[in-house]
Formats: structure tokens, sequence, C-alpha cells
């Protein structure tokens, strides 16, 4: 009898035990690897393939059919993967010097970000906590300390991902070709007659690394200059004009 008891026991555990969901691994829900909290991968045979794919504004990568779901929307069955506890969030400065990247990573902060350059690493058994960095001035502690504390690690990822790429060497267009490249994206972005300038993804670089300034002459010609986004935001977004770190969908 004892013995029947156990094995139900084991087959009962078994059962109610729910994998849990971890950041940059696979997930079985929607064969989805979260990189970070608004990026991801698609994976199949548990294995992720193809390039990195940034969430729209305001989403999070979830283990949700939609992969990104709005923050407001997360529940107990839909999850932020990458999330992290008591609101501090991974691989994201705020006002302090430092912020883990990893479970047992963090970088350095500057006005511009992350200093992806310099990664560091905790000490063996040590894992990285911003909370306790706050509270303590100690980025990296014994786990056995944050559990006394009640304290969990920032990041659920066990290494740091950069997505962000640096922009490739291209051939810079000729004249000829920048100023057909304005007239094209006048015609293809309907601007209107009487606007003097605007700016532009520069159609030959599908990365969207690269753009052009497009300024009419006095003699209805183009001026141009062409442009690239620098490391730190490395994509043109043409619906707000500026450089993002984040890509926007359509640039390979």
């Amino acid at each position: 009898m004892k013995r029947t008891l156990l094995i139900m026991a084991i087959v009962f555990c078994g059962l109610a035990a729910v994998k849990a969901l971890k950041c940059q691994e696979c997930l079985t829900d929607n064969e989805v690897y979260c990189i970070d909290q608004t990026s991801y991968r698609n994976c199949i045979n548990s294995k992720p393939f193809g390039n990195v794919i940034s969430c729209p504004t305001d989403t999070v990568c979830t283990n949700s059919k939609n992969v990104c779901v709005k923050s407001s929307e997360i529940q107990e069955t839909i999850v932020d993967v990458c999330g992290a506890p008591g609101g501090y969030e991974c691989a994201s400065c705020t006002t302090q010097n430092y912020a883990c990247v990893s479970k047992n990573q963090f970088a350095r902060c500057s006005d511009s970000g992350l200093v992806e350059s310099n990664i560091y690493d905790c000490d063996t058994d040590e894992i990285c906590s911003s909370e306790a960095l706050e509270k303590f001035d100690n980025i990296c502690a014994p786990s056995c300390f944050l559990n006394f504390l009640n304290l969990k690690a920032t990041c659920s990822n066990s290494e740091y991902t950069t997505t962000t790429t640096a922009a490739p060497t291209t051939v810079t267009p000729s004249i000829d070709q920048k100023k057909a490249a304005c007239t094209k994206a006048e015609t293809d972005l309907k601007i209107p007659e009487n606007t003097s300038y605007f700016y532009t993804i520069y159609q030959g670089d599908t990365s969207c690394h690269t753009y052009l300034y497009c300024e009419k002459s006095e003699t209805s010609e183009w001026d141009t200059v062409y442009l690239s986004c620098p490391k730190t935001k490395p994509y043109f977004d043409s619906t707000t004009s500026l450089c993002v770190s984040t890509k926007p969908s359509g640039c390979s």
C-alpha cells in the first residue's frame, strides 16, 4: 500500500510540476527564444534560428502565441519571460553606475547606456542583483545571502547577449544615386510639395543603418547628405526620422 501511495505521489508531482520559463532558452509554448525583454528569435527543435526580432514599443517577450504582449496584459498564464522581479529591469541603466546583464554578469553604465565592450563576471556562487546594489552597495552577492533577504537575481538569462550590431561597411552612393533616391522617396512617402527637406532610409541599405537628408535647392534639385546611425542607435526609424536602438520592422 505504501509503495502504491509513493508511486501515485511521484506521478502526481510530476504532472503538477511546470517547467520554469527561462530567458534565453527556447520555450515549448510558442517556440520562441526570448533574448531579453524586448527581442527574440524563433526556434525549431529547441534551437534558435534566424534574425533577431524586436517587439513593438511597450510590449515584452512572453510565452504567448502572439510572443510580444503589453506589460499590462501579463497574467498567470502569460509570463514576461525575461522580466526582472522587484521592478529592476535586466540590462537597463537607471540612476546606478552599474546594471546586471545576466544572472552572474554586470556592466558599467554611461550617458548613452550600457558599456558593452566590458562585461564583468560575479565571483563563483554569486548572483547579480541591482536591488542589492541599491540597498547594500554590492551588485554581486552570494545566493544564500540574497535568499536570506528575500532578494532575487535581476536577470534570468545565464549569459549576456547583445542585440546591437555595428553598421556594416557600405559603398557610399554617388551624387546621382542620392538624388534619385530622394526623388523616389518623395513620391513613395507622399512628401508635400511645400516641404523644404526630409529624412529617408537609403533604399540601397536594407539593414536601415544609413539614411539620407534630402533638401530642395533653389533650382528644385536635391541637395543630399548621406548619413550613418551611431553604434549605440544603429537603426534609422522612418516613422520618427530618428536613429534608434531597436530594429524597426522591415529592416534586415
